[in-house]
């Protein structure tokens, strides 16, 4: 064989590899009806409105405009639209954050990165689907107010299913456990997960600072689309800290 025809070969291998790697995905969106369950994080977070003393809300953070999401972004985008990199670094303080988390039930267990926002305003996502970003700059899961929120990719052609691949499997009731930096295991329990068209999530109720605190998880979900080479919807699971 000369070496024009190994190469031709090659490179035919290459690409028969990537669209295999890009169909595997399609697959895997497939195999992943998207349900809903429990209760909306919107109506939770007016629940524990309602439920809470003025005196622990705090001041809504300005990293939380109501610009709608652009489903032409890439697909490391999960949270469009976090906010103004110079206005979110202005709320920036010491805290300790989550180092870790687990659910059990469905088999999630990841590393967590602390991670703030792109040159967009979306929220920066770690580029490996084995590890889960913490918006550093919105409540942390010892603050006494506000969400947590804690993203992911669901899965990426290169290496297959993340760290949060199973998260629409969870059932209302299901624990979760996020350890932080200074070694303190913080019990959650889920009370929602909704299916969210990307244009359409509500950023304002995600990266609130005020109200009860809640823990807020998000993922891609829906179909995968090819020509954006992203999915169409977010998956969003909120849950209850377990006193």
């Amino acid at each position: 064989m000369t070496a024009r025809r190994r190469a031709i070969m090659w490179s035919t291998l290459g690409v028969v590899g990537v669209a295999v790697a890009m169909l595997s995905v399609v697959a895997w969106s497939l195999a992943r009806p998207d349900t809903s369950a429990g209760v909306g994080l919107a109506t939770l977070r007016e629940q524990a409105t309602a439920s809470s003393s003025a005196s622990t809300s705090v001041p809504s953070s300005p990293a939380a405009p109501s610009s709608a999401a652009d489903p032409t972004l890439s697909t490391s985008t999960i949270v469009t639209r976090a906010g103004d990199p110079e206005a979110v670094a202005e709320a920036a303080r010491p805290a300790a954050p989550p180092v870790s988390i687990t659910v059990d039930s469905v088999g999630v267990d990841a590393q967590v990165d602390p991670v703030g926002v792109e040159s967009d305003g979306s929220m920066t996502i770690p580029a490996s689907p084995s590890r889960v970003g913490w918006y550093q700059f919105g409540p942390a899961p010892a603050d006494g107010a506000g969400n947590t929120v804690i993203a992911g990719h669901v899965d990426t052609a290169a290496e297959g299913p993340g760290a949060l691949f199973r998260l629409r499997e969870v059932n209302i009731g299901d624990q979760i456990t996020v350890v932080d930096a200074e070694g303190v295991s913080h019990l959650f329990e889920v009370a929602g997960k909704e299916t969210v068209v990307k244009a359409a999530l509500p950023v304002e109720e995600i990266f609130a600072r005020d109200g009860r605190p809640l823990l807020v998880l998000i993922t891609c979900g829906g179909e995968f689309q090819p020509e954006l080479r992203s999915y169409s919807d977010n998956l969003v699971v909120t849950a209850l800290p377990v006193a």
